[in-house]
């Protein structure tokens, strides 16, 4: 599945104004390799995001896309955890080995799509697995199976990818994987 990539474009211009990031993204606590900042929650309205334009409406239409590609409910909820994230990384930045916590039976699983692709890296790895993507398709990861994280992102094309979370019961996501 590819999303709109006029959907993408507000959503990309939004997160690569250097001054909306400093202002509005968050670093990790912890010192990693490379920029990164990301935004969780994204779905949350926040009168601050509002009156600085973010792309509320492009980004909702993006999650229903994914929703009904993955025959899911159109107010299927998102993870309380990160919700609907965006994530902006540079050169060098790699994310860690990691598993996500999981809600009773039901899997943390992850529709991630990068919208705008690194030259080289990037890309998402599940289980040792390298997950080859183009620019605006979708992959999922049910990251609260295996382990995931990410390839080094190298050149001046920065990494931004749009992760919406979900608890999905093991059988439904059975039919999403296959």
């Amino acid at each position: 599945m590819f999303i709109d990539a006029e959907l993408a474009k507000p959503i990309l211009k939004w997160t690569l104004d250097p001054n909306i990031r400093e202002k509005y993204f968050t670093k990790p606590k912890v010192r990693l390799k490379g920029n990164v900042c990301g935004m969780s929650k994204t779905e949350m309205y926040n009168k601050k995001f509002h009156d600085a334009g973010f792309p509320y409406l492009e980004m909702f239409k993006i999650h229903q896309s994914i929703l009904k590609n993955f025959d899911l409910p159109r107010d299927y909820p998102l993870d309380h955890y990160f919700g609907a994230l965006i994530s902006y990384s540079e050169d060098e930045h790699e994310v860690q080995p990691h598993t996500d916590p999981n809600d009773g039976k039901n899997i943390h699983t992850r529709f991630n799509v990068l919208i705008s692709k690194p030259e080289k890296g990037g890309l998402g790895v599940i289980n040792d697995e390298v997950i080859e993507v183009q620019e605006n398709e979708v992959w999922v990861c049910a990251a609260g199976l295996y382990k995931h994280y990410s390839t080094k992102v190298e050149g001046t094309k920065p990494r931004i990818l749009l992760s919406f979370g979900h608890f999905i019961h093991p059988d439904k996501l059975e039919t999403i994987l296959n």
